[in-house]
């Protein structure tokens, strides 16, 4: 009687074993799957000039994820200006890198005024609507020979704000895009 025990026991642990490590491989695999269609916007280079009382910033936006990007926004606090692209896809035959000049003349509030927090926004959604947001902290350096600020950001370490859906959730997005590549 002892020895079925023990067989039964073993089979039980065999199968919740395989059962575990196929469970582990769909979760893998869909999450890979999911990573495989999200955009990741960052800024990758950014050039400053400096003419006169005048400073314009052109960093350059680029997409380093897998998927495209939509309703893209670039925003400056204490800029009255606003960048927008409709798209920005990933490397492939559509990749392009998009400019965005910020003129900031001595009338910008970002160089009149010592502002508690400033960042540069960089605002995108995916294929599915979901919002990221990515955040580059903005140092404003007082210039001795004017009595305006001059503008620094740091592009090394951005702030992300990203969805986190379950693996439910990704699954259920996925075959959404599968439904709509199959019906013609």
């Amino acid at each position: 009687m002892d020895w079925l025990l023990w067989i039964a026991l073993l089979v039980v642990l065999v199968i919740s074993g395989a059962g575990v490590f196929a469970l582990y491989r769909f979760v893998g695999k869909i999450k890979c799957e999911f990573q495989g269609h999200l955009p990741m916007l960052r800024i990758t280079n950014m050039s400053a000039m400096n003419a006169g009382e005048v400073i314009t910033l052109t960093p350059e936006v680029e997409n380093v994820g897998r998927g495209a990007a939509h309703d893209c926004i670039v925003q400056l606090a204490g800029w009255e200006g606003r960048f927008a692209v409709q798209r920005i896809h990933p490397k492939g035959p559509r990749y392009q890198r998009h400019s965005v000049p910020i003129v900031l003349g001595q009338d910008a509030p970002i160089r009149m005024k010592l502002l508690s927090r400033c960042y540069l926004r960089l605002a995108y959604r995916d294929r599915w609507e979901q919002r990221y947001e990515c955040w580059y902290p903005v140092a404003q350096i007082k210039n001795v020979n004017t009595s305006l600020y001059d503008i620094q950001i740091e592009l090394s370490h951005p702030e992300l704000t990203e969805p986190h859906p379950s693996i439910r959730e990704m699954w259920k997005l996925l075959r959404r895009i599968h439904a709509n590549e199959a019906s013609p």
